[in-house]
């Protein structure tokens, strides 16, 4: 039996409705290409994410805040850190106002591992603004917020 490939049928979107179609494109792009360069370097950019959290935070951080920060569910994100955990990168440490709850803190193995690594999202954002004006990148971050605005009122 011959199946044919569907073949999608072409965009005739207008500029206002692929907006949101290109970004999300950009942001498969952008992901893929920062999980290719952490995977060189032995992890992945969701583990490389969460080594330079923690390096920035003043302290431990709260695995509720976390999630959020990520924008993941409580599942995805234990499964990060049990793998970070499991390398010797961070330990969990109780929560000094809630026995419930516990707090991740980075270990020296998961600093000096961070310190070593490329800035991914610097990588990321020369390749994908190679070959942009200074006045195109102000403008498309100018366009980036507003956008990001809007969808912050709409939300409200």
């Amino acid at each position: 039996m011959n199946i044919q490939a569907q073949t999608l049928p072409p965009d005739h979107d207008s500029p206002r409705h692929a907006v949101l179609r290109d970004v999300r494109r950009l942001n498969r792009l952008a992901q893929a290409r920062a999980d290719r360069i952490a995977r060189r370097h032995g992890m992945t950019m969701q583990q490389w994410e969460l080594l330079r959290r923690l390096r920035c935070c003043s302290g431990p951080a709260d695995q509720r805040e976390l999630c959020c920060a990520f924008g993941v569910t409580p599942p995805t994100l234990t499964a990060l850190i049990d793998s970070a955990e499991d390398r010797g990168w961070i330990r969990r440490i109780p929560h000094p106002d809630d026995r419930r709850r516990r707090r991740i803190e980075l270990t020296a193995a998961g600093a000096e591992t961070i310190a070593a690594l490329p800035h991914l999202g610097r990588e990321v954002d020369e390749a994908m603004t190679d070959g942009f004006s200074e006045r195109e990148l102000d403008r498309l971050a100018v366009l980036l917020r507003r956008a990001a605005e809007n969808l912050r009122e709409a939300a409200s």
